[in-house]
């Protein structure tokens, strides 16, 4: 599963990539956003089934800041949408 995440995320950084501009700025702080959000989710389901309560909270933790960063993405690709019907 973990190998699949990996390579849906690497395809969808060289769309990015290749797409250029705020958007595809956007775009990388979503996919990076959503890595930390699934990282998140792993380590409190670990925390929980181990009893380990700093790793819960250091998951719940890394899912906020996925979150954050994900909201960060989608910003910069609406700056990125007007921009391009600005300048069309």
């Amino acid at each position: 599963m973990q190998k699949v995440v990996i390579l849906a995320g690497a395809a969808m950084i060289g769309v990015a990539l290749l797409s250029g501009g705020v958007a595809a700025q956007g775009t990388t702080d979503k996919i990076e956003g959503t890595a930390k959000e699934v990282k998140g989710s792993i380590k409190e389901t670990i925390g929980k089934a181990t009893g380990d309560t700093n790793l819960q909270l250091e998951g719940k933790v890394d899912k906020v800041e996925g979150g954050a960063q994900n909201t960060v993405g989608d910003l910069k690709n609406a700056v990125g949408d007007i921009k391009d019907k600005l300048t069309k």
